[in-house]
């Protein structure tokens, strides 16, 4: 069996910040997987080979701050890890791609497609935080829990304890250990990703997206709602409602890729083989 940590072909290109760590399965058209804070490309170990098969490169990237990405100068906002998106692309030789993003991933996503439509083919969200100023704010002002390191591994303890209050009720043991492993690879000093998330205001972009765009919304999500608040601004955009919580691309990767498949088969069908 492959371990989660050695799924895919993995390799560093050089970011905005220093090296990104990424995984990569399949051949074909780009499709980038960005993944949730204060995770890693890890987190699609079980769904980017299935999206493989059905006949696309499939790229996981680490999060700069996060896995084995070379952590940033200065906290970034979600248009700086949009940029260093950008210069990923660059670096593999990738004009333009469809880019998932779950959750933090989701916001990158969206801000990458609205600077960047020339280089967005297609635009997956999955679970995107819509929030209002309002409710960014609240979350701006709750404790971060970073967990840091202490004599005895009682952190590790505690971010169990924690995780297992908060995330989904279907996070399995299994993904849960992964979850706690994944947390404890990125230095604690230097996640960024929520208060990059609360600061943002995905509505300054929500008009400049340009590309076909898919939301997905998972019924035991706790932001569940935002995926309808979201395709009220964009009725044209498509949506699909997953049966279980936002572990889904983790614990349930076919329900996924069955909610997606439609949607990239009408991409691969029009656009033109860029990027291959």
């Amino acid at each position: 069996m492959i371990s989660a940590w050695t799924s895919g072909r993995r390799r560093y290109v050089d970011g905005l910040w220093g090296q990104v760590h990424l995984r990569e399965w399949g051949f074909g058209r780009s499709l980038f997987l960005l993944h949730q804070t204060p995770w890693s490309g890890v987190q699609f170990h079980r769904l980017a080979p299935l999206l493989a098969q059905t006949g696309w490169r499939v790229i996981a990237p680490d999060t700069p701050g996060y896995g084995l990405s070379d952590r940033p100068s200065a906290p970034p906002a979600i248009g700086d890890y949009a940029e260093n998106m950008a210069v990923v692309f660059d670096r593999l030789d990738v004009q333009d791609a469809v880019i998932a993003g779950h959750h933090t991933g989701a916001l990158i996503a969206a801000a990458f497609a609205a600077a960047r439509p020339d280089r967005t083919s297609g635009l997956i969200l999955d679970n995107p935080p819509f929030y209002a100023a309002a409710e960014r704010t609240q979350r701006l002002a709750l404790p971060h829990h970073a967990h840091a390191p202490e004599e005895g591994g009682g952190h590790f303890t505690s971010r169990w304890r924690f995780m297992r209050g908060m995330a989904d009720p279907d996070l399995s043991v299994a993904g849960l250990h992964l979850a706690i492993i994944a947390h404890h690879v990125n230095d604690a000093s230097a996640d960024h990703g929520h208060a990059a998330a609360y600061a943002w205001d995905m509505a300054s972009a929500v008009d400049a997206i340009s590309a076909p765009t898919l939301v997905l919304s998972s019924r035991g999500d706790a932001i569940h709602s935002h995926g309808s608040r979201l395709l009220k601004c964009r009725p044209d955009w498509r949506g699909a409602v997953l049966p279980a919580g936002p572990a889904t691309a983790l614990e349930s990767p076919e329900v996924w890729r069955d909610a997606v498949l439609s949607f990239l088969s009408a991409l691969d069908a029009t656009s033109p083989p860029i990027g291959r």
